[in-house]
């Protein structure tokens, strides 16, 4: 993820399954996928608006991180 995010304590558990800058492609898609979806779900919790504002932000960065896919090969192709 390229700029700063801040997200509230009641969000900060997912955080720590947060892959690495540095890791492959597929993982990061693969936690991006999973991060949103679970904000998805938290919509009709007491963080419902804040987890709408985080699931937006994550579905942007899976869809770039899915375009990075269309244009260069996986890293398990190697």
């Amino acid at each position: 993820m390229r700029d700063r995010l801040s997200v509230p304590a009641t969000f900060a558990w997912l955080l720590a399954t947060m892959p690495a800058a540095s890791a492959i492609r597929e993982d990061r898609e693969h936690w991006l996928d999973i991060a949103f979806h679970t904000m998805v779900g938290e919509f009709d919790g007491p963080h419902g608006l804040t987890a709408m504002r985080l699931a937006r932000v994550f579905r942007a960065e899976l869809a770039a991180t899915r375009e990075e896919a269309a244009e260069s090969p996986s890293a398990f192709a190697a």
